[in-house]
């Protein structure tokens, strides 16, 4: 299925700041399909993802659990199970992540808002596989895991081959820098001394890292790693 220009994301709350955006589920919420997410190497998370339409705007509603990695019960990965016992076994508090124009098809708005929001959260949620069918089928969840997939792809090879100062730099302070994902400008690194990332713009030779509170251009980072050593 192919994105029309005229679909567009009318707000945001993926990361769940706006409390607001937290309510029981609305009754006239449709599941599209359940999923697993693997969360930055550590943790498992089920959700099922709902469309709402309203006049106003066609919404993208998450329920989530937070399950054991490993978890011995799962199904195999190739069995898809029944919507109807994770509805019963989720709860039913929910957030409402995505709004977008209205459309007259309740599939190509969940196609759409799916995949805009594994896009918005690439690089810390990564899908794993569908638990469950609902309004969209296996095929159709495969389907925005390829596009997104064949981007990241792209973006890797174009990056690769225009390494700049700052990724050269990186690389020889043993940071690792990994290509971009989704944004082709944007490559991730270790912070040094920490267990999270700090983030480079490779084309303005900045990096920054919110967690320390630090920015700067290859010349800073020398600096800030250097500085870790003391």
């Amino acid at each position: 299925m192919s994105w029309n220009q005229n679909l567009e994301i009318l707000s945001s709350n993926v990361w769940g700041k706006d409390a607001e955006s937290s309510a029981a589920l609305p009754e006239d919420a449709v599941a599209l399909c359940a999923y697993e997410l693997f969360v930055m190497a550590i943790l498992d998370m089920d959700q099922i993802a709902y469309i709402r339409q309203t006049a106003r705007g066609d919404e993208l509603w998450m329920v989530t659990e937070e399950t054991p990695y490993e978890n011995p019960t799962r199904a195999s990965a190739d069995e898809i199970a029944k919507l109807e016992p994770l509805l019963l076994n989720q709860s039913k508090q929910a957030m409402r992540v995505l709004t977008m124009t209205h459309t007259d098809s309740i599939l190509r708005s969940g196609m759409f808002l799916l995949s805009e929001y594994f896009d918005a959260v690439c690089g810390f949620y990564s899908p794993v596989k569908i638990l469950a069918e609902g309004l969209l089928i296996k095929s159709d969840y495969e389907e925005i895991n390829q596009r997104q997939n064949a981007t990241i792809r792209r973006n890797q090879e174009v990056a690769s081959k225009q390494r700049t100062k700052i990724i050269e730099v990186a690389s020889e302070l043993g940071l690792h820098p990994q290509p971009p994902l989704l944004n082709p400008e944007i490559w991730s690194a270790q912070c040094p001394s920490t267990g999270h990332q700090l983030y480079i713009n490779a084309r303005k030779d900045e990096f920054g890292c919110g967690y320390c509170c630090v920015k700067g251009n290859h010349e800073k980072l020398r600096e800030f790693v250097e500085s870790r050593k003391t």
